[in-house]
């Protein structure tokens, strides 16, 4: 977008420092059944540490369940990492138990007390489930407890896998499958009984050698060659809006939502177009098209996930101010970063059809690129490696409140585009 409305700013200017890593847990149907969200308050945003889990109150975690769930589907369970003094000081209470799976950190000691204040949170109707599991010892009580249990399965042997599955099952627990990183691995799993699976394998479809890309696929590839090269006709846009009524509906929702400080509603395409201009023209139709590649959850999951980048690196460009990394150009890299999955196509095969800068396809295709730390501190967000991001935001001397506000209204403004699909409003 063009930049943001003085509502926009005022709202994203007030928002606690707060990051949330958001990550899905698919079940053995590949459908979304849960995330996995990981919070961490900006200024601290670090290695965690005694220091850090004191600062994530109950409050903290609160406030950061709220800006996480308000983009997502709300009959889906969030899993909420617990350190061992949360664990101890109720902060769990703050969380609504229909929807928070208590993550218990391998980390702990699972000392009586500990054990006592799991056996209270269970009493509660909370559902609780242990992290990182690999067989260590120690956990036969919180196992007694657990109704989920994370096997880490990342470079485990198979027999290994299968011994520990088996045993598992006697506990009565549902298991789930965690870093799985291919479809060999994720296969073993389901066929031992895991139910749920979390990992880099649900981001990077299997390439199928000689597939096609279905036709209407390649219409919508042609507009994205369109709208992605330097010169585009807004005139031959209106048009193609202006005939396709689910669209039209879609424009004329989305600029008379919040996302803009309107004083009348807009009443036509020629002047949802008129306010919007070139830039947030493509940029909108640009999204709407990649939202609008498959209605699977998986691709769904990753539509979010590349607008949302998209977003948040035109805000923090415009953040940075330089001519050497245009606002524009990065919303364009967020927005590709999952064309592969998107389209369940080779990434290098699909960038032959669109005309994009050299160092942003080098950036797409993991090569060297100024433009690879930008798509890389979007996924450290999302994966919660906090170091990397403060780390980032130091060398390039911007603000870590200003990120996160910028990376809050990523999330509100990608919930407001993506709330209307073919003419339904949730």
């Amino acid at each position: 977008m063009q930049g943001m409305t003085p509502q926009m700013t005022a709202e994203t200017k007030h928002c606690k420092p707060i990051f949330v890593a958001r990550q899905p847990i698919f079940d053995t149907r590949e459908v979304v059944w849960a995330y996995e969200l990981l919070f961490r308050g900006s200024a601290q945003a670090s290695e965690a540490s005694v220091e850090e889990d004191d600062f994530a109150t109950a409050t903290v975690i609160a406030d950061g369940f709220a800006l996480a769930f308000s983009g997502m589907d709300k009959s889906k369970k969030a899993f909420i990492n617990f350190p061992q003094r949360l664990l101890l000081d109720d902060s769990v209470y703050a969380l609504p138990r229909e929807i928070c799976v208590v993550e218990v950190l391998e980390t702990i000691t699972p000392t009586p007390e500990i054990i006592a204040a799991l056996t209270r949170i269970k009493s509660q109707g909370y559902t609780l489930a242990l992290d990182d599991y690999i067989g260590q010892e120690g956990f036969e009580d919180v196992i007694r407890l657990a109704d989920i249990i994370k096997v880490d399965v990342l470079g485990m042997e198979p027999g290994k896998i299968m011994t520990l599955s088996s045993a598992l099952h006697k506990t009565g627990c549902r298991l789930l499958a965690e870093k799985v990183e291919d479809r060999e691995t994720y296969e073993l799993c389901k066929d031992l009984g895991f139910s749920l699976f979390q990992g880099f394998f649900f981001s990077r479809p299997e390439t199928m050698s000689g597939s096609k890309v279905p036709t209407p696929v390649l219409a919508k590839m042609r507009l994205l060659r369109a709208l992605s090269g330097p010169d585009f006709d807004v005139r031959e846009l209106t048009r193609i809006i202006g005939t396709d009524p689910a669209l039209s509906y879609r424009l004329l929702n989305f600029i008379n939502s919040a996302a803009f400080s309107l004083r009348g509603k807009i009443q036509s395409i020629q002047q949802a177009l008129t306010l919007l201009g070139s830039q947030q023209i493509r940029q909108w139709f640009l999204a709407v098209i990649v939202s609008d590649f498959d209605s699977s959850s998986k691709v769904q999951e990753a539509a979010f996930t590349s607008l949302q980048r998209g977003r948040y690196m035109e805000n923090m460009g415009r953040l940075m101010g330089s001519s050497l990394f245009p606002t524009e150009t990065l919303f364009l890299l967020g927005l590709f970063s999952k064309l592969d999955v998107l389209l369940a196509q080779p990434m290098d095969k699909l960038l032959l059809s669109i005309p994009l800068n050299k160092a942003v396809e080098d950036a797409l295709l993991n090569k060297p690129s100024p433009y690879g730390p930008w798509l890389q501190l979007a996924e450290n967000i999302e994966v919660g490696r906090w170091e990397e991001v403060t780390t980032f935001l130091q060398e390039h001397d911007l603000d870590h409140e200003a990120s996160a506000s910028n990376y809050a209204e990523a999330i509100e403004w990608t919930q407001t585009l993506l709330q209307c699909k073919g003419g339904d409003c949730s």
